[in-house]
């Protein structure tokens, strides 16, 4: 159990606003992300496109920052990057309908914190790389949309994360003070977000995606919500 458990449980009674990321924070689809690149690069370049690959050009980015990165790594720098990234969302969007149900899973226990959360008035958003559309189906598919007053994505600001700005629109929405709310994330840039905007932040272990880097940027770790009831 990390030793900064009994403080974060306090701070949940204390702060007013919750901002969530989404994908790896609200749900896993770990899967049906590296999958869709996979499709993408193999088919378009020939490249074969690797879960560390995922972890160190496209997690937490959103998915035009990240094919940029990746190409760019590759030596690509001539591509048509409003295509490119067009044909990852029908690929992604094909995916998870046909996949919803056995490769996108809700993190254990967010439901019941969820709860608990609307139940004691807190405010919660969605602060995420992810676009909305994904965000809406699959929430509401899990019966978790209607806690959330607000989703902000990627197309909601000019900088995405690493840059703080996404959490700082989410507090200023608010109206609150950056030590009224709470962050919760799990991916490096997600977390550098958070930090970069002076929030108290809780991540979320993704065992074999996260560890090298979790411990250092939250200011707790968890694995299970309920852990913070």
């Amino acid at each position: 159990m990390d030793k900064n458990l009994p403080k974060a449980k306090q701070l949940i009674q204390e702060r007013k606003a919750f901002l969530f990321d989404f994908d790896g924070t609200l749900v896993n689809l770990d899967k049906l992300n590296v999958d869709s690149f996979k499709i993408l690069f193999k088919n378009e370049f020939d490249l074969e496109f690797t879960r560390d690959d995922f972890m160190s050009y496209v997690s937490g980015r959103g998915s035009k920052d990240g094919i940029k990165k990746y190409l760019g790594a590759k030596g690509i720098k001539e591509f048509n990057m409003e295509e490119l990234n067009n044909q990852f969302s029908m690929k992604k969007k094909d995916l998870i309908e046909k996949h919803l149900e056995e490769e996108v899973f809700l993190i254990p226990g967010i439901d019941t914190f969820l709860k608990y959360l609307s139940v004691h008035d807190k405010r919660m958003l969605v602060v995420t790389s992810s676009h909305y559309t994904y965000v809406k189906k699959i929430l509401r598919n899990f019966g978790l949309f209607g806690y959330f007053e607000k989703v902000y994505d990627r197309e909601s600001v000019e900088k995405g994360k690493p840059n703080a700005e996404i959490f700082l629109q989410g507090i200023k929405y608010t109206g609150l003070e950056n030590d009224e709310c709470i962050a919760f994330e799990d991916s490096l840039f997600g977390l550098k977000s958070a930090k970069g905007a002076n929030l108290y932040t809780v991540g979320i272990l993704n065992k074999g995606w996260n560890e090298d880097f979790v411990y250092d940027l939250a200011d707790v770790v968890i694995e299970d919500y309920e852990q913070l009831i």
